[in-house]
Parts: structure tokens; sequence; C-alpha cells
């Protein structure tokens, strides 16, 4: 009984130590580049390239987590109150632009798959698509394409909790 009781607690933790719920407000920075995901020139208008830009404690850069189960996520940005998705079909390379919320659309979610602590994966659900800076060097306002698992730090994002004035 003890063995059986033991192997609970052990599942239990590993499947939270695996699973998250990310509430709140929070900045998404990259682990190679040191760049945030922003609305080009935080700009409201549709079809806006989501891009890559130095950290800032702006309304721009911060987005707002909003579950969807599963480790799945929309993210409305809190300036211009939209979120981003693939331009066009989910495809490799493809860029990704600004559009209005909407709760039922599956290109606009994204799963957070743990890498570590605050350090996730981020895949359009039902893709085998990452998020990922075009330019693997960060240049300031550098699209953000969807991209195949490359195993490296340049599809790997941080995020942390970001509170903006401006």
């Amino acid at each position: 009984m003890k063995t059986i009781t033991s192997f609970f607690c052990l599942l239990l933790i590993f499947s939270y130590a695996y699973s998250q719920d990310i509430k709140g407000t929070y900045a998404i920075k990259n682990v190679k580049t040191g760049m945030l995901l922003r609305i080009k020139d935080a700009n409201g208008k549709n079809g806006t390239p989501l891009v890559a830009y130095g950290p800032q404690n702006w309304k721009c850069m911060t987005w707002d987590f909003q579950s969807m189960g599963d480790n799945t996520y929309q993210l409305k940005n809190l300036f211009t109150k939209k979120t981003f998705q693939p331009l066009g079909e989910a495809k490799e390379t493809v860029a990704l632009e600004e559009q209005p919320l909407l709760v039922d659309a599956v290109n606009q979610q994204y799963e957070f798959i743990k890498v570590k602590k605050d350090t996730y994966l981020i895949r359009l659900k039902a893709t085998e698509l990452y998020l990922t800076p075009a330019d693997a060097d960060g240049s300031t306002n550098s699209a953000i394409v969807l991209a195949k698992k490359k195993n490296s730090s340049e599809q790997q994002w941080i995020i942390y909790l970001q509170n903006p004035t401006i």
C-alpha cells in the first residue's frame, strides 16, 4: 500500500511540474536574442507584423494570457487589445500579424511547452510550428515567424510579469 501511495504522490508531483496555469500580464523574451514580442510600432491596424524589439516596460510589449485549457493560451496585447496569428496559411517561415481576438480561432491559440522554470517553447495549436525570430541575431523590428522545432535557444521564450504604465 505504501508503494502505491508513493507512486501516486510522485505522479501528482510530476504532472504538476509539467502543467501550468499562467495568469496575468507578461513580457515574452527570446532566450537567444534577448528581444521581446511586440506589435510593430505599437500600431493597432489589422495586419501589423509581430516583431522583435528591445525590452521595455510598455503596454505594446505586454501580453494578457487568456487560458484556453491544456497549457493553451490566447495572447491579448495590452495596448491594442488584439492578438496575433499567421499571415495566411500556417506553414513554415510564415510571418505573424496582428488581428482582432476571436475566442474560437485555433490560429490564435498557442501552446506553452515548459522547458524549465518560466521558459517555454510556444507552438501554434494543432501544428508542429513554433514561434521563432526570423533574425537569429535579434535585429530590431525583425519578423517573428513560424518554424519547425529546432531544439535550440532560438525557439525558447522566457515570460516575466510586466505591469506597464505606458
